[in-house]
C-alpha cells in the first residue's frame, strides 16, 4: 500500500471520528481511537487491520473499501507505529 494515498483517503473519510494526522484537531466524535493509538496496539498487524476493515462494527459506519484503499490505509496506519511490538 501507499501511505500517502492512505493518509489522503483517511483525511477524506475517517476524520469525522478519528484523529488521523498530528496536524488535525480532535474530531467532535472523539470516542474513536486516533490512528497513532491504533498503530501502536500490539494487535494492529496488517492481517488484523484487513480483517477489521472488512468486517462490520456497530460503532463504525459500514465502509466498503477497495482492496487498494485498504492496503493504502493500512500502510498509512502502520507507518505511524512508534512502539515496537
Amino acid at each position: 500500500g501507499d501511505p500517502a494515498a492512505g493518509l489522503s483517503f483517511a483525511r477524506g473519510i475517517c476524520t469525522e471520528c478519528h484523529k488521523v494526522a498530528s496536524d488535525q484537531q480532535v474530531p467532535l466524535r472523539a470516542a474513536a481511537p486516533d490512528f497513532v493509538r491504533i498503530a501502536n496496539m500490539a494487535s494492529a498487524t496488517e492481517m488484523a487491520l484487513h480483517v477489521f476493515l472488512s468486517s462490520p462494527h456497530p460503532t463504525m459506519p459500514n465502509l466498503i473499501l477497495t482492496p487498494q484503499q485498504q492496503n493504502d490505509v493500512i500502510a498509512y496506519i502502520l507507518s505511524l507505529r512508534t512502539v515496537r511490538n
